[in-house]
């Protein structure tokens, strides 16, 4: 705190002495200015330094994050710092001040900027020598929404000093704690300065200055004389600023001091996140279906649903996260090969929602990253996405979000097979499209039992595949075993009958005329939202 001096001239001097007397005073005024300048300039802190922190990346506040904190003090909101370790530290900071009593009267708390850098100015008028002012940093991971623990956590207090006369009454005291990792208060480490006047107090545990005869130091010039730094020797959460007084002096009057945030260590983690996610597009539970074919009528719960099994996270649809699943970073060419992940789960998280963290020098230069989703039990067993995911690392990305992995219930599943029957005589060709559906097998293609077929007539089958999902079905294979008497409790053996399957739909394994087997069609690609017809006539009751 700087206070003003004043001088007065006996007004009995001739003018030569008077002149005398002015010039030495100028010429001692600049000797002053050349002698002090170097103890007005900022030092650097000693212990802004990463040593010791393998891999970590070092950063330290912008001018412009001091300038976003104070405006947002006492808010209770976070603040994205910028920093200048390139985005490798996802930073937040929340301010607050809490005040000890509530007759201190708050002078400023606002950014001043000397010899082109910027601190946090203070000033206070205590009430008394025990009242004090806590200004407490909580530190928060940007991309986790967790508390995140900084390294090597640096700190200077400026303008500590001391005043006892009739206009100013005060002895600066700083004290600059932090929280570790167990959640224990500690006292940073006191940071000598080449040039200062600043000394750290066991018995008191804070800064303050070495002597009561020290001068006042001019305010808000980041001087080194009055400047006291520290270093935190271990990782922690938040730090908290007490400003208040030595109590060496009974008063307490108009004071103030600056702080900056000098330096803090992290090593970069890769952060992996997702949900996974109940891909039903909205569709209620109680209304899913596994044997709706229908994707168009308005009335159908499948009909109007494009973000139904697409593949893709929609909240919007009502889609929720679902438990249940574990999702492992592992080696692209060997998925049983699973780095050693840290599973961040941030308070209040939706349902589902993963987050992997991994220490960049964990991973090295392994650019062969895979998520695998994993699931036990029967619950939510088809997958809409694939269960892995291929990670492409780029520089200086350090957050890969969006890794979702889709599943339904099995009665909304993507493909519905509808088989149905008509009843003929085994003509020598045979229009299957000029068959219409009907209730009843005897004149049309129905899903309805045929009762009393005599053996030797035919049973043509019609099996309709439909893709209710907003994906395609890729490698679908149709295929349908004739029955065979003895086999599955069947009385009789089918046999194929004419038409011949064609070679374009399907597999050179199926049955030809006369023959039983299994009817297999080729690969085919289903296209989302389509369905496709399969035909082919069997004659009933040959024996064997």
């Amino acid at each position: 705190m700087y206070m003003a001096k004043h001088y007065t001239e006996s007004q009995h001097v001739d003018s030569y002495q008077r002149y005398k007397l002015l010039f030495l005073a100028f010429v001692g005024a600049i000797g002053l200015l050349s002698i002090n300048h170097s103890s007005y300039a900022i030092v650097p802190n000693p212990g802004a330094n990463c040593q010791g922190v393998t891999g970590a990346s070092q950063s330290s506040l912008t001018n412009a994050d001091y300038t976003n904190l104070v405006s947002a003090v006492n808010t209770d909101n976070y603040v994205n710092i910028a920093g200048n370790a390139s985005g490798s530290i996802p930073l937040q900071i929340k301010m607050n001040t809490t005040e000890s009593s509530s007759n201190t009267i708050l002078g400023n708390f606002g950014v001043i900027e000397a010899q082109g850098v910027r601190a946090i100015n203070v000033r206070r008028t205590f009430p008394n020598t025990t009242a004090f002012t806590d200004i407490r940093l909580d530190f928060r991971n940007s991309i986790t929404m967790q508390p995140i623990y900084l390294t090597n956590v640096a700190l200077s207090a400026f303008d500590i000093d001391y005043a006892n006369s009739s206009g100013n009454s005060f002895d600066d005291f700083i004290q600059i704690t932090g929280v570790n990792e167990a959640g224990a208060t500690i006292t940073g480490t006191f940071q000598p300065i080449t040039n200062s006047n600043i000394i750290f107090s066991q018995n008191l545990q804070g800064l303050l200055t070495r002597t009561t005869n020290d001068p006042n130091c001019p305010a808000k010039n980041l001087g080194t004389q009055c400047q006291g730094s520290v270093q935190f020797s271990e990782p922690v959460k938040s730090v908290n600023v007490r400003y208040s007084n030595t109590g060496y002096l009974a008063t307490a009057t108009n004071q103030e001091i600056d702080f900056r945030v000098d330096n803090y260590c992290y090593v970069p983690q890769y952060i992996f996140s997702g949900t996974v996610f109940d891909d039903n597009g909205g569709i209620p539970e109680n209304k899913a279906d596994k044997d709706n074919a229908d994707i168009t009528s308005a009335s159908s719960v499948y009909a109007n649903r494009p973000n139904y099994f697409n593949g893709r996270y929609d909240p919007n649809a009502s889609e929720t996260g679902i438990a249940g699943s574990t999702v492992q970073l592992v080696n692209c060419s060997n998925t049983d090969a699973i780095y050693p992940t840290q599973s961040v789960i941030r308070n209040n998280a939706p349902l589902g929602e993963y987050q992997i963290s991994i220490p960049k020098t964990t991973l090295a230069n392994n650019p062969n990253l895979c998520l695998l989703e994993k699931r036990t039990g029967t619950s939510y067993p088809i997958r809409t996405t694939s269960s892995i995911k291929t990670i492409n690392v780029a520089a200086n990305t350090y957050h890969y979000p969006n890794n979702d992995f889709g599943r339904v219930i099995a009665e909304n599943a993507a493909l519905v097979l509808r088989k149905s029957q008509y009843v003929n005589n085994c003509p020598a060709t045979l229009n299957y499209t000029n068959i219409n559906d009907s209730t009843s097998p005897k004149t049309g293609f129905s899903t309805n039992l045929i009762a009393g077929i005599a053996p030797g007539r035919c049973i043509a089958y019609k099996i309709t595949a439909t893709n209710r999902a907003n994906v395609n079905i890729d490698n679908f294979v149709m295929q349908d075993e004739l029955q065979k008497k003895g086999v599955a409790n069947a009385t009789v053996t089918s046999t194929l009958a004419n038409p011949a399957l064609t070679s374009a739909d399907y597999d050179s394994s199926s049955p030809a005329v006369g023959q039983n087997g299994t009817v297999k069609t080729k690969p085919f690609v289903l296209p989302p939202r389509s369905k496709r017809d399969f035909y082919f006539n069997t004659r009933y009751g040959t024996t064997q």
